[in-house]
């Protein structure tokens, strides 16, 4: 066994240096080939002039902005099937005050989650003042490829949207805290349903065009409810909504099993 990794990394060493090793990019996340079947899975968002500093755009606490920065590239990352490894936050302000508070309610966020086991590593700027909120949160993941959920949607699933779209930059005001928007746990409970195919946050774009995605990648074509129950062109922002699909047969099972809202939006077809 260990002949076999000894092997098999001298040949993904020699892939990198000859720049034959080649990513793969699936939607919003980047896939490079490991060892054996393993890939890294790695994601990324920023998000600026939202905070508490002067010059922000819009204002908003760090216990919203802290949460709503790491969750999207880390839900991107787990909803593929990875195991999450390292989350990067770099911090466009100053440690001492800001960096540290925003921080400490990452650090809560994974524990709240249970993954505290995620090395939670990154960057401030200390040596120029700043006036206004930055972030760029990179999340990486190891996915062994039996447990890949990407493009494991099926012909006739259901297309389910958990938690309600919003933006509070475009609509009303909202929290990371509500009931019904969309948590890293969430990601982490579709996740471990059996029944549950495929995950996928739902971004600015929308969940109409998210499902098209989620159909596209597995070849099919997406139909949308005629009457959804929830808006599926506006934006879902840092992801507070999230697709998933399942066996119609299996809604209502999904319903009982999770504590956040949850809406058929379509059909794969």
């Amino acid at each position: 066994m260990q002949r076999e990794l000894g092997e098999s990394y001298e040949a993904l060493l020699s892939q990198i240096k000859t720049g034959s090793v080649t990513p793969e990019k699936v939607r919003d996340v980047t896939l490079i080939p490991l060892v054996g079947d393993v890939k890294l899975v790695i994601a990324c968002d920023s998000n600026a002039s939202i905070g508490e500093k002067k010059n922000d755009y819009y204002k908003n606490a760090y216990e919203e902005v802290a949460v709503s920065a790491m969750k999207v590239p880390l839900m991107e990352v787990l909803a593929t099937g990875a195991v999450p490894a390292v989350v990067v936050d770099n911090l466009c302000m100053e440690m001492e005050g800001a960096g540290k508070r925003i921080i400490s309610i990452m650090r809560r966020q994974l524990e709240e989650a249970g993954l505290s086991n995620v090395q939670l590593t990154g960057s401030t700027e200390d040596n120029m003042p700043t006036t206004q909120s930055g972030f760029g949160v990179t999340a990486i993941g190891l996915l062994q490829m039996q447990d890949c959920r990407i493009a494991s949607t099926r012909r006739g699933d259901r297309v389910v949207c958990v938690g309600v779209p919003r933006s509070g930059v475009k609509n009303e005001r909202y929290s990371e805290y509500d009931r019904d928007t969309a948590k890293i746990s969430t990601v982490c409970r579709l996740a471990g349903l059996p029944y549950v195919h495929e995950i996928l946050p739902v971004g600015s774009k929308g969940v109409r065009y998210e499902a098209g995605q989620l159909a596209e990648t597995a070849g099919l074509c997406f139909t949308p409810e005629e009457r959804p129950e929830i808006d599926m062109e506006t934006s879902a922002g840092s992801s507070t909504a999230v697709l998933c699909t399942l066996r119609e047969d299996d809604l209502g099972k999904l319903k009982k099993d999770m504590d956040i809202g949850v809406f058929s939006v379509g059909q794969i077809g």
